[in-house]
């Protein structure tokens, strides 16, 4: 990971610039009017052999040039961060101008130079170090060549007693004094440094926590991927959607251990930002922890880098809402195009089931006729009645179907009657699927139902038990099961109505969603997802419970609860939704 800082304070910066700046323009302040000094002593005779008019140019070009530094310190142009260096290395060729008119190496204040080697040691560090010892080794350079050839010399340093001895007394002093005021404010802006230091860590580790706590409450998961796959970071929400990754271990793609609905291409959104740095996007399912529940999640893929390879930042966003809310409207779509398509067939049913209907009833009046005549077989009159029966009976309900959906009803309305046989209803519903039935699975109806009667709606009744048989003979059929068993329990003010088959039983992805429309396990042409769904809300309608589970023993029960016939709690709940 990259150690640059991520924010700069400019304006800080700047002001650190002109700080230093003005420090060299006081220190040269004090040194061009030593320089003056020197050449007034030099102009009386009193340290002869100086250029003092050479020291005198040099002096005055100093003191002018710091009222232009100070003139623009004054205006609203920024510093260049290198400007104080690059007066500190001004300081030094003037210190070479001054001790070349001072007469050369021999001159005792040649020890200066070590002032501004330190000066730009600690303003500029390592490399401005070496630039400075470059420069000073230049400039003693050019002093040595003076003795070398004498033609380059403008003055000889050869002061008269006693002052030859004071100038090396002074010489020396000022150059410990110097080195020690040069140390003492390194020290301090040191010190400085590091308590703005100090304090920066102490801010930008708040800030941090700040921003960690804030990205942590955030209901989308956060996290960012490294060059070479490794997770630098995630906040809590990313470690509960992905638990499978942690943060310094390799990042893995969700699709590989769950489904992951991706784009046409299948290549894992992150993989694609690594490498090409392309964004991307992916859908998948996780369950939330401590719950049975699942939610989809959809993850956006940023590229934060450029680069062959550059640093990617994953999005965890849930989308359970707008995923439910477009099945829903899908839902909502299909159930209307369904009830348009259902009252269009009611209408056309409505004829011919008149005809059967009127068919039926020629048909028991003839087989009345026959009862007694010569040949007639009275098993098989009976039989034939009772079809008869069931034939106008079964087009009866579906009339009344019919009738109510041209009425602008729908399917899962019911009409409440206190009393109806529970026997009754199970035996025409075991008429209906089993009648025709040659062959495969039977059914067993368990001699518990006596004289239980429910609260419900009888052609509803009839209509939820086809659908459940049906399927358990299904079940059973295709499982090559032997039959279907029915029986009946009583409690309290509830009547428990079992089917049970010997089929394969439930799988575990249909399970969660039984009673959905159009969720169906049947192969295409064979059903149309809607048999549960309805017999689920047309029980709800009859304040009733239905339930659908595997049985211990093996195969599919279904638990069909109703209110038993004149129960109290049951006249209290339709009393209280009427």
């Amino acid at each position: 990971m990259s150690t640059a800082p991520l924010f700069v304070d400019r304006d800080a910066l700047v002001d650190v610039t002109r700080e230093r700046i003005r420090w060299l323009v006081r220190m040269r302040w004090g040194a061009m009017l030593a320089a003056l000094v020197g050449a007034l002593l030099g102009s009386l005779g009193v340290i002869p052999g100086l250029s003092w008019p050479v020291m005198t140019v040099t002096a005055l070009t100093g003191l002018a040039y710091n009222f232009v530094l100070l003139a623009r310190l004054r205006g609203t142009a920024s510093p260049s961060p290198r400007a104080a260096l690059t007066q500190a290395l001004v300081d030094l060729w003037l210190l070479t101008i001054f001790l070349w008119a001072a007469g050369g190496a021999e001159c005792p204040f040649v020890g200066f130079y070590i002032f501004h080697v330190s000066l730009i040691a600690i303003l500029g560090g390592p490399r401005w170090t070496l630039i400075a010892g470059a420069a000073t080794f230049a400039g003693a350079g050019l002093l040595l060549l003076t003795h070398a050839f004498p033609s380059l010399r403008i003055a000889t340093w050869n002061p008269t007693a006693p002052f030859d001895t004071v100038t090396e007394v002074v010489a020396f002093v000022l150059t410990v004094a110097g080195a020690a005021y040069i140390v003492t404010h390194a020290v301090n802006e040191l010190r400085d440094r590091e308590r703005a230091l100090a304090l920066a860590r102490d801010r930008a580790a708040l800030e941090y926590q700040l921003l960690s706590n804030t990205l942590d409450e955030l209901e989308a998961g956060l996290e960012v991927v490294d060059e070479d796959g490794t997770v630098l970071w995630r906040n809590k929400r990313a470690e509960e959607l992905a638990p499978f990754a942690s943060v310094g271990a390799a990042w893995e793609c969700p699709g590989e251990r769950r489904a992951c609905e991706r784009d046409v291409v299948g290549i894992c959104p992150v993989h694609a930002a690594r490498e090409d740095g392309e964004h991307g996007r992916c859908r998948f399912a996780a369950a939330v922890p401590g719950t049975r529940d699942e939610r989809v999640y959809e993850m956006l893929v940023f590229p934060i880098e450029e680069g062959e390879r550059p640093r990617v930042m994953n999005l965890y966003v849930d989308r359970t809402s707008a995923t439910l809310a477009e099945r829903q409207l899908l839902l909502a779509e299909r159930l209307a195009s369904l009830g348009r398509v259902a009252q269009g067939v009611a209408h056309e049913l409505n004829t011919p089931l008149a005809t059967i209907r009127t068919l039926a009833a020629d048909m028991r009046k003839a087989l009345v006729a026959l009862e007694g005549a010569a040949g007639a077989d009275p098993e098989v009159l009976r039989d034939l009645d009772e079809s008869a029966t069931l034939i106008r009976d079964e087009t009866g309900r579906l009339g009344r179907i019919t009738q109510s959906l041209l009425a602008g009803g729908d399917l899962v309305r019911a009409r409440i009657d206190d009393h109806v046989p529970l026997a009754a209803a199970v035996e025409r519903s075991c008429a209906i699927v089993f009648a025709g039935s040659r062959g495969g699975p039977k059914v067993e109806i368990d001699p518990s139902f006596g004289t239980l009667d429910v609260a419900a709606d009888m052609d509803r009744l009839v209509q939820v038990l086809v659908n459940l048989l049906q399927n358990a003979l299904d079940a059973s059929r295709s499982h090559g099961g032997s039959k279907v068993r029915v029986h009946a329990e009583a409690h309290g003010d509830d009547v428990a109505l079992v089917v049970t088959d010997d089929g394969a039983g439930l799988a575990d992805e249909v399970k969660g969603r039984l009673f959905e429309p159009f969720a169906t396990t049947k192969p295409p042409g064979e059903g149309t997802g809607l048999g549960l769904y309805t017999s689920y809300m047309l029980v709800q309608q009859m304040g009733g419970r239905l339930e659908l589970e595997n049985a211990p023993e093996g195969g599919a029960r279904a638990t069909l609860r109703l209110p038993r016939a004149a129960s109290k709690h049951h006249l209290r709940v339709m009393e209280a939704t009427t």
